[in-house]
């Protein structure tokens, strides 16, 4: 076996060397004479006999690829020497499945000037040989071709791993196998009946793609092309390839280029690992996994709707709760307002008759005093006792002073059941305007001045606005709420001319807009993002329910399908924007 070894690591420097010294010759020769005919090349007995050793088949070829010279060791039955002849295109007399490898192989050595080689197998009736073929270009634009018939080298490497790696091969658990150029397998171990049921016979001489599941047969086919043009190892893939019985079972495999002593690959070597019991509880794992994923999912949005079923329920308990207490004090204020509505009346009703009588009789007593004077001493002394001169100039004082009184109470209470609207229910054209006055009047005595904070200004710029369709009530508690925000603002901080500013203004497409602005300290960022949220409140405890904003926001919002957003900066003061539609159907 030694022996065998070192007679072919002999052949191969020989056949390398002589292949060198082959296309250096050729070159010059071809380049010092002019070449008339096909059968004038020289053959002198030295090229003779380098082409006996390099090839087995050897043709000169033009750069069309039109046979110039041809010559034959063997006798394939692939090409038959009659069809042969100088003149006939080298194409022509190829078996179809080498035309187009050849066709590239000349293009590229013309286009590379440089010696390109390949291998390729054939079938030659009962066997498989393997063949190289090497093309060297002359700067002529001719062109050498040798074919080599290897069969001997792969089956040769194969004996020279000896019957100690025959033996390892044989009883691995992996298959161990290799390809030809062709991807062709030309040797499998015997495990594969194991493995995949088939006998070794009916698995060497197909090619590797029967076996592979459609699905993964391009990212093999990659797989072995990259190999095959790197001639460099890959990381392993991952495949299905069929059983016997029709099972598919996942194998991971390498593929190694096993190459001559001139470089050029003449087969591959692959090992196959059976993956399949664990890819079965990857994808059991990955199955679990997506089934968990999915009742988590479904867990998590069945969560996300209790609590927003949750936070529904709050926000209508703390409306209902709102409204019963806005409800029972409308009905309160209504009751309160109608019950001093009738003395307000009455006493409104008469001053005008009492300051008529208390002229008549200061006239009466001016009479008097015109024609019966002097008075009697007690007269005298009495006119001078009650001081008759003040009280006739100050009884008209009063008596004005007890008409405006009684007219401010009338406009209190009337400010009383406009702002409690118990007598109206859902929606009616409004004066927003009116709503904002009568929130205003009821908030005159906290917008006045205060021994520790001076009065705030009411700034109205009111503009020329339509009746909308709202509901008032709901409306004028938006504004109570509102303005009642914006004075305790005020009052929070030391301002030195607090004020308030009320705009109103109609849009273009028919919108109303109101704005509440105030030039308190501002509400920072954190908080302004939870102001409309249920129950929040930056007051103290006992000074407010946190209630106020949340249920404005779902008044315009929800009920008037309006807008209501805040506009603030700490530090810079606060506005809130309502937008409402005038038609709210």
């Amino acid at each position: 076996m030694q022996k065998r070894n070192t007679k072919n690591i002999s052949d191969r420097k020989l056949i390398t060397i002589a292949l060198a010294d082959a296309n250096h010759e050729l070159a010059t020769k071809f380049d010092n004479q002019i070449v008339t005919e096909p059968n004038s090349f020289p053959k002198t007995s030295q090229i003779q006999a380098i082409w006996q050793m390099l090839a087995d088949m050897y043709f000169r070829i033009d750069p069309h690829g039109i046979i110039l010279e041809y010559q034959s060791s063997k006798t394939y039955n692939l090409i038959k020497p009659s069809t042969i002849i100088p003149g006939k295109q080298l194409l022509e007399c190829l078996p179809t499945s080498l035309v187009i490898r050849f066709h590239q192989a000349i293009n590229q050595a013309l286009q590379t000037q440089a010696v390109v080689s390949f291998a390729y197998s054939l079938d030659l009736g009962e066997s498989k040989a393997q063949f190289e073929a090497r093309l060297l270009p002359l700067e002529s634009q001719e062109i050498i071709v040798l074919v080599r018939d290897i069969t001997h080298i792969v089956q040769e490497a194969f004996i020279e791993c000896g019957d100690n790696f025959r033996t390892i091969v044989e009883n691995a658990n992996n298959i161990i196998f290799s390809l030809t150029p062709d991807g062709l397998f030309s040797y499998v171990s015997s495990n594969w009946k194991d493995i995949l049921g088939h006998e070794v016979a009916e698995v060497e001489g197909l090619h590797f793609a029967g076996f592979i599941h459609q699905e993964h047969l391009s990212t093999c086919v990659n797989y072995f092309t990259t190999v095959f043009t790197t001639g460099q190892q890959q990381e392993a893939i991952e495949y299905r390839v069929k059983h016997k019985n029709g099972n598919w079972q996942w194998h991971s495999c390498y593929l190694s280029a096993i190459k001559d002593a001139t470089g050029n690959i003449i087969y591959f070597i692959g090992i196959c690992h059976d993956i399949t019991v664990r890819k079965q509880e990857e994808l059991r794992r990955q199955r679990t996994e997506k089934a968990l994923r999915k009742s988590e999912a479904k867990f998590r949005a069945k969560t996300q709707q209790l609590e927003e079923t949750l936070r529904q329920l709050q926000q209508t308990q703390a409306q209902l709760i709102q409204s019963e207490k806005m409800s029972s004090l409308g009905q309160l204020v209504a009751g309160i307002a109608h019950e001093i509505n009738n003395p307000v009346n009455f006493i409104y009703g008469n001053v005008k008759y009492a300051n008529d009588y208390v002229q008549d009789l200061l006239h009466l007593i001016q009479l008097y005093q015109q024609y019966f004077y002097p008075p009697t001493p007690e007269i005298h002394q009495q006119i001078y006792a009650v001081d008759l001169d003040f009280i006739r100039q100050d009884l008209p004082k009063v008596l004005d002073s007890m008409n405006s009184g009684a007219e401010r109470i009338r406009q209190i209470v009337l400010s009383l059941r406009n702002f409690s609207r118990v007598d109206e229910e859902g929606v009616k054209l409004t004066n927003i305007h009116e709503g904002i006055d009568n929130s205003l009047l009821l908030l005159q005595n906290r917008l006045k001045s205060q021994p520790e904070s001076p009065e705030i200004e009411v700034i109205k710029e009111y503009g020329d606005l339509p009746q909308v369709m709202c509901n008032p009530g709901q409306m004028n508690q938006v504004f109570m709420n509102l303005l009642t925000n914006a004075i305790d603002a005020l009052e929070e901080v030391a301002i030195p001319h607090p004020q308030i500013q009320i705009r109103t203004y109609l849009q273009a497409d028919d919108r109303i807009v109101i704005s509440i602005t105030d030039n308190g300290p501002g509400i920072n960022e954190k908080i302004r993002d939870r102001i409309f949220d249920p129950f929040f409140t930056t007051k103290a405890v006992g000074k407010g329910t946190g209630m106020g904003l949340s249920i404005s926001y779902q008044i315009i919002v929800k009920k008037h399908r309006g807008e209501l957003h805040c506009v603030s900066t700490a530090g810079a003061g606060t506005e809130f924007l309502i937008s409402i539609p005038r038609l709210v159907e």
